[in-house]
Formats: C-alpha cells, structure tokens, sequence
C-alpha cells in the first residue's frame, strides 16, 4: 500500500531523520534525546508554516456482508467530462456515461466509495496521467484515473470536509473546504493556499493560475492574485457566493439575489437582478444561469441592457433547474436533479437512473402490520413501499407532509400517524390520508416531534404527541396538555418513550417521568449524573431506560434512577441523532451523527459501531421486523439481516 505523510520542508524533516540516526548510533543517551527535539522542532516547524499532513492510497471500501443498500433517486449535482467519458455525481453515487449517456459503471457511497456524500468533481491536468478528483463531505478527495481509485485524505477532520475543487494549469488542484479555508496540493505536499484564506467558509472556485476567485458563504467574493488577496463584498447583490464562472477576461458571481460579473478583476456590472444564481457557465457571448425555480436562462453580454430574455426560459418547472452547467463538444448541458439536458436543443442526454426512494435524507422509518416500510424525508414527504424493495412506491408530499420527524402505527386502530413539522398527519390502515391536527385542532402546538401509545394504569391507551411547546394527550376526542408550568422539566420535548405505566419525556433541558399525566420526578445535570440535559433519543429495556443524548451518547438510567455513563462514549462527543433509538431481541441500536450505527448487544456492557456499508456514517432513524433490521441514513437506507450483523 503506497502511503505518503508529507509536509512542507520535506527535505529538511528527511535531512533532520538522517542526522537522528547518526547521533543515535553514536552517541546513543542524551544524544538520542538532543536529535529526537530537533526532530519535534523541524516537524513543528513545518507545521506552522502552512504544511499538513495527509495519506495517499489505494482506495479500499469493504461494505458489510449482507448489508442491502436501497437506491436513493440520483440527484444529480456536478459534471464532468474524462478520457472521453461522461461523470455525473450526486450525493449518495458517481455514475460513469459513454458520449451517447449510456450507463457504463456506478460507484455507491458506502459499497464501492466511503460512506460520505459526494459534492463535486474536477479534471486535473497538467500532470503525466489526467486525474478525475471526486470532492466529498468527510473523505476528502477521490481520485480516479480509468483504472484505479485512490483516496486523498488530510489527517486533519475539518480538511477532509470539500466544498470545491480547481484544478490549474500546472497540476496544482485546490480543495476549498465549509470551515477551514482554502488548500493547494500537488500530490506531494498538502499547505495552506494563502494566509488570508484561513478559516474561510469556501462555496466555490473559479479562474486559472495568475488569478484565482474565492466564493465564500457570507464574506463575498475573494481574489488571489500576485501574492495579494482582494475582497468585493459591497459590488455583490447578496454577500453570499453560490457560484462563478470565469474565462480569461472576466468572472461572473452568482448570489441568491442575482450575478455581479469583474473584468480585469475590477467590478463592471451588475446583472439578472433578483434572480437565485445557482450555477453559471459563459459561451459564446450568453451568460447561462442555473435557478433554483425558473429554470435556465441566458443573458445575451452583448446587449445594451442584458438581461434575462422571457424566451431564455427552458420549460420553467423544478425539473428544468439546473444544478450545474458544463460544456461538451460546443454544447451546453443542463445538470438538472434527475437529468443531464442539451440546452441547444432541449433533449435529454441522461436521465437518472431508476431508483428505490425518492430522496436520500432519511428522517423516521416505520413498517406497519402490512409489512410496507414508510419512509419520512427531512424535505421531501414520506415514501410507503414493500420491504422488499421491490414494487411500486407510493409518494405523499404536500404543505403538511414535508419535513417529517417520526411515523408510528397504533397498534389498535392500525392508523398511521405521522408527525411533522406543520401537524400531525393520520393515514388509515390501507395507507389512504384521512385527518391533520395542528394547534388549531387542540395541540399544544403544530410542530410534532414524537408520537406515542401510551398504555394508562386502567389498561386504557393515550395518544401522547411531543412538540417543542409541551405533551398533547389524545383520549379519543379529548385533548389535554402538559407544560413546564406543571412540572415538565423543559418544554421542548424531543423524544417519548416508557417503562411499565411510566411515561418518560426526553427533553432539551432533561428528562421528566409522568404517570396518569402528572409529572412524578424530573433529572438534569444539576440533580443527576446526567452528563447533558439534551435528551434526543430514548428506549426501554425491562426497567431500564436508555437515553440518548445531544453529546454524551447513550445513558442508561436504572429503576432507582440511578444514570450510568458508558466508556465507548467518553472519549469522544458523540451525539445521537433525534429519535433515531431501537430495542430487538437482539440488542439496542443507535443511530450517531458522525460515527455510524452503535449497537449493544442483549446482556452485554459494551458498545460497537458500524460504519462500513452505510449510505453515510449519520445515522437518522432505525426500523426493524422479524428478520431485518433497516437503518436509515441522511444519504440514503440500507437493511441487513441481524442474525448476520450479531451472529
């Protein structure tokens, strides 16, 4: 396995090792400890210089035996053109085109690729061998050169996180990155681009060697040239960067409330005012826009008063909006979400690939008596489909089912109740919408967080509803609320769970336990070993409650209310995300942000975590039936059998 840790002054940190081994030998001791600081001296030196570390190697991707990924719709999101190929990525695939959009090859993230998002993708010449670099949010570069994929990836976590890519002429590729600035590489040595551009929130490169554009997310736009940086930020409509475009006399950058174009890196004009400039690509005399919610459109620069033309207008709709634009042979294509367009003639070149979801960005999972898996997305409505996979899927998005926060079936009626940001949303047993309850209904508030069937001491059920302003009891057509001012320990209200007739409330300020709607006892930082008060998750086991935190990771509270932390989470901030908690018969299972699945096996006292397989390492909600246990993720949903996971 080639494997490079390179800094800058690589010759002096060799000359340095060199000069340790002769005094060791020699001299051995003191001597030995002498040779060793200057050792620490010269690594330190080049670390504050600019130089980081990083690794370059084969890329090695084991996905986990068993482990089935449900294809997410592609998303199409960035395009490029290598060794005559077509590349088109989105977030959870990189998928690889003949010049007539047939499908050659599909690389999956988390199967063939690390279990991070992709963003973009740029060609790096100037080189002996041409490079596709594959941008992504946690791996850092992937590099692919038509027969072998290698990994590029900085030591330091906050630089594996890419925003953009620019390749320059002389085989230098920079890596902008959400947080930490802007980054040059030549494959040797890995440094810092310019001192000014530390710690930048980088959305997008543009230009060529002599002068390079800097598109940040609220500090405008930033250009490098001959050793000295400048910033516009007034001459923009909107401070915000989303895009640039630059040929070898202008550049043009595009913000949310239209494009500012820079002639010999001085400000010229402002242009298509008002309009959400989310790609841009110049040709031929015509600025091309890509919107969010008005399609494509051109702007003729030759024109006296340019501006956006109403025939410029590619068949308006969501569709039609480009992600990206590129160039092949003279054309201009449209990367749109679920297709690559000739704009010159308004055919499709590729369509997406067929796909299982409608969207990666998984937020609560549910299977019913029926075996239909439901599907609750961040942004995009719920999917109900077989188990399987296999079969048709059925959509439901509108202004209420939009971002959804949990699906649970009742167990009596068979109704479906899902909750979300705009209410609570019924769906009879065959999977048909019937009713919303939102704070005009008697909630105690329209956001749902949580849902659960509570059973009562006279072995009644309640419907119990969490929102961020307290508990809403349903009794059949009655509605009563708890808030704080009964007790509850906060009234932001994440997470429902219980233990025998005890009906626990996670919370942002800790927990609250509540019997017959009455709260009984309430534990925080201040009263309890609770290392956080932000409760996001929660399960019970027999009389034990397992509570997943904002930070600490899981806890479990005894029957005696005693709270027990677990070693595997304190060395680390590990968060569990929302709700995302699961009891079988095998174990508990939670989902983190950050670090993949952690599970606990029945009867044991320690945690493990699985990444390998998985859409992404944050994992968003959790499902289970007699066989498979179904983890979803916010790129996409796998299943495995558990009995292979936790033979």
């Amino acid at each position: 396995m080639l494997s490079r840790h390179l800094a800058f002054k690589r010759k002096k940190v060799l000359v340095a090792v060199a000069v340790l081994l002769v005094i060791a030998t020699a001299f051995a001791g003191s001597a030995w400890w002498r040779a060793r600081r200057v050792l620490q001296e010269s690594a330190s030196q080049a670390a504050a210089s600019g130089a980081f570390f990083f690794t370059l190697e084969p890329l090695q991707q084991r996905a986990a035996p068993g482990l089935t990924a449900f294809s997410a719709a592609a998303e199409f999101r960035a395009l490029a053109v290598f060794q005559g190929d077509i590349y088109v990525c989105g977030p959870s695939a990189l998928y690889r085109y003949n010049s007539n959009g047939k499908l050659l090859q599909t690389w999956h993230t988390g199967q063939e690729l690390p279990p991070y998002p992709l963003m973009a993708l740029a060609v790096r010449t100037g080189v002996a061998t041409p490079e596709l670099w594959v941008a992504t949010q946690g791996a850092g570069a992937l590099i692919w050169d038509g027969r072998f994929l290698r990994q590029f990836q900085a030591k330091q976590t906050e630089l594996r996180k890419l925003s953009a890519l620019l390749p320059l002429n002389n085989g230098t590729m920079l890596l902008g990155t959400p947080t930490a600035g802007l980054f040059s590489t030549d494959g040797k040595q890995l440094t810092l681009f310019h001192p000014q551009l530390a710690n930048v929130k980088v959305t997008a490169l543009a230009g060529r060697q002599e002068a390079v554009w800097v598109g940040t997310q609220n500090q405008g736009v930033w250009l490098c040239h001959a050793g000295a940086v400048i910033r516009y930020k007034a001459e923009l409509p909107d401070p915000q960067v989303l895009s640039l475009w630059s040929n070898s006399n202008s550049t043009w950058v595009g913000t949310p409330l239209g494009v500012a174009e820079f002639d010999g890196g001085r400000f010229r004009r402002r242009l298509a005012d008002g309009i959400l400039a989310r790609t841009l690509l110049e040709h031929a005399g015509k600025l091309w826009i890509g919107t969010m919610d008005e399609g494509t459109l051109q702007v003729d620069l030759n024109a006296r008063a340019p501006r956006p033309s109403a025939g410029a207008r590619l068949q308006e709709g969501s569709e039609q909006n480009a992600n990206a634009l590129a160039l092949l042979d003279g054309n201009v294509l449209a990367v749109s979400t679920k297709n690559v367009r000739r704009l010159s003639t308004g055919e499709d070149l590729i369509a997406a690939p067929p796909a299982n979801l409608t969207t990666g960005h998984i937020a609560a999972l549910q299977i019913d008596s029926q075996h239909r898996l439901w599907i609750g997305y961040f942004d995009r409505g719920v999917d109900m489909l077989p188990t399987s996979g296999q079969g048709a899927v059925a959509h439901f998005e509108d202004d209420v089912l939009f971002c959804v926060n949990r699906i649970k079936q009742d167990p009596v009626s068979a109704n479906i109740l899902i909750a979300t940001a705009n209410g609570l949303a019924l769906f009879d047993a065959s999977g048909h919408p019937r009713q919303v309850l939102n704070n005009k209904s008697g909630l105690i508030a329209s956001h749902v967080t949580d849902i659960l069937f509570h059973r009562l001491a006279e072995g009644e059920s309640s419907t119990v509803v969490a929102t961020p302003a307290g508990l809403s009891f349903l009794d059949g057509p009655v509605i009563s609320s708890v808030y704080a001012f009964q007790g509850l320990v906060n009234n932001h209200v994440y997470t429902l769970t219980e233990t025998g007739d005890t009906l626990v409330a996670g919370t942002l300020g800790g927990v609250s336990l509540l019997k017959n709607g009455l709260v009984q006892a309430s534990f925080t930082t201040a009263n309890s070993a609770l290392r956080q008060n932000w409760i996001t998750a929660s399960a019970a086991l027999g009389n034990d409650l397992y509570l997943g935190t904002y930070g600490s990771g899981v806890v479990r509270m005894t029957e005696r209310h005693d709270v027990q932390t677990f070693r595997e989470f304190g060395g680390q901030r590990v968060e569990i995300s929302p709700n995302a908690m699961l009891v079988t018969n095998r174990a508990i299972y939670a989902g983190t942000a950050g670090h993949g699945l952690a599970i606990l096996r029945r009867g044991q006292q320690r945690w493990q975590f699985v990444e390998a397989g998985l859409p992404s390492r944050d994992v968003t909600a959790l499902a289970a039936d007699d066989e498979f246990l179904y983890i979803g993720t916010d790129n996409g949903l796998a299943k495995i059998s558990e009995r292979m996971l936790l033979p």
